[in-house]
């Protein structure tokens, strides 16, 4: 069944982290990470080129260094994740929000507009 699905997202599933969804409206291209318990003044995003890259750190809480896990799924570490950006955006006009734990990264999409290539005839 696995083999049937594939090829048929642009992306797979994966154990990344953090988990992002990718989507388009009619307007823009909108990538929503999950990210409990990060710090908005812990997260850097960057744009190259057609990749939107996001890193960040998620810290232990001080009062928590003093319990004792019996289970921790949850990484506390630096993280980086690049991610291909599948249509022509800008870049430039991009915006971030983050809200119950999720960020939100929004870019305009880019009209495409046709142009005219005028051939110049060579002289005998």
């Amino acid at each position: 069944m696995h083999s049937l699905l594939k090829g048929m997202f642009f992306y797979e599933a994966s154990s990344e982290w953090p988990s992002i969804d990718l989507y388009e409206t009619e307007e823009d291209l909108v990538f929503e990470i999950d990210l409990p318990g990060i710090n908005p003044d812990d997260l850097n995003i960057r744009t190259y080129e057609d990749l939107l890259v996001i890193e960040g750190i998620r810290t232990e809480d001080i009062n928590e260094a003093r319990i004792k896990y019996l289970c921790m799924e949850r990484r506390v570490k630096d993280f980086r994740r690049v991610m291909n950006m599948p249509v022509s955006v800008n870049t430039m006009g991009g915006k971030a929000a983050y809200k119950h734990g999720v960020l939100t990264v929004r870019f305009p999409k880019l009209k495409g507009r046709i142009t005219e290539v005028k051939i110049e005839k060579e002289k005998i």
